[in-house]
């Protein structure tokens, strides 16, 4: 069997995790994982805004029959969300749109209960 470039496999796709060439883990795991690990970020974002911050608004615009705020919860929910598969996918500028979006509708359904 013929042996593969550094750092790819047989699917021709990168592995910093050679087992044959420990020499050069060290080389390339940071450059490829150390320093951008969005994914642990965007597990982080899911979690934060779905769970906590916008189910907690959600079901308190529920106890006090707040229509809109319901729907300003759930369309923070639906831009958090997206925020998340946008950093999964490495789309820095459009998380941070749709982290935008979610936080000014996060603020108004946190008015709608409010006032």
């Amino acid at each position: 069997m013929m042996r593969e470039p550094l750092g790819q496999d047989e699917y021709g796709s990168a592995n910093p995790f050679d087992p044959d060439d420990l020499s050069t883990l060290n080389a390339i795991g940071p450059a490829i994982g150390g320093g951008n690990d969005f994914e642990k970020y965007a597990v982080a974002v899911i979690i934060v805004f779905g769970a906590l911050i916008i189910g907690g608004l959600m079901a308190a615009s529920m106890v006090f029959g707040h229509r809109n705020g319901f729907l300003y919860a759930l369309g923070a929910a639906t831009a958090a969300w997206i925020s998340g598969n946008a950093l999964l996918l490495d789309r820095p500028r459009i998380y941070a749109l749709f982290v935008g979006i979610a936080a000014l509708m996060l603020v108004a359904s946190t008015i709608t209960l409010v006032i």
